[in-house]
C-alpha cells in the first residue's frame, strides 16, 4: 500500500478480495475459525484501505493491499459537438397552406351562392403571390 492511501475508500471489490485471501490464511492453519470469524467482521465493516491493511498486519501473503495498484483515471470521451442548425423556414409553408384553404373557401362560397363576384378576392391573392414570386 502506497503512503497517504489510507483514507482512500473501499468498495465491495477490495472487502471479496481480503474474504478471500483470509479464508485462504485460514486454510493454511494460520488463523482459526473465530479468529477467521473476527477478521471477515472486521473487513466487511471497514470503509477505508488503513482499515483492511489492519486486518492483515500480522499476517503474510496473500495480503489484498500489498500489490494493489491504483486505478487508473479513465478518460472522459468528449461530448460529441452539436450542431444547431436555424429553424427552416416553414413559414413558406404554412402561407401557401392558407393561401389555398382561402381560396378554396371563397371557390366555394362562390359556388353554393351563384355570385361572380366571390371570386374577386381569390383573383386578387393570385394576382399578389404571382407579383411577390
Amino acid at each position: 500500500m502506497a503512503a497517504g492511501d489510507g483514507n482512500v475508500r473501499i468498495g465491495t471489490t477490495e472487502r471479496e478480495e481480503a474474504f478471500r485471501a483470509l479464508a485462504e490464511h485460514m486454510a493454511e492453519g494460520r488463523l482459526d475459525v473465530a479468529e477467521y470469524d473476527q477478521r471477515c467482521a472486521q473487513a466487511a465493516a471497514a470503509k477505508t484501505r488503513g482499515e483492511l491493511a489492519a486486518i492483515f498486519a500480522d499476517l503474510p501473503e496473500p495480503n489484498p493491499l500489498k500489490h494493489h495498484q491504483r486505478p487508473r483515471p479513465v478518460p472522459v470521451p468528449a461530448a460529441p459537438l452539436v450542431r444547431h442548425e436555424p429553424p427552416r423556414k416553414r413559414t413558406t409553408v404554412v402561407v401557401v397552406a392558407a393561401v389555398v384553404v382561402a381560396i378554396g373557401a371563397i371557390v366555394t362560397v362562390t359556388a353554393i351562392l351563384g355570385e361572380w363576384w366571390a371570386l374577386i378576392p381569390a383573383l386578387l391573392i393570385i394576382a399578389v403571390l404571382a407579383m411577390v414570386s
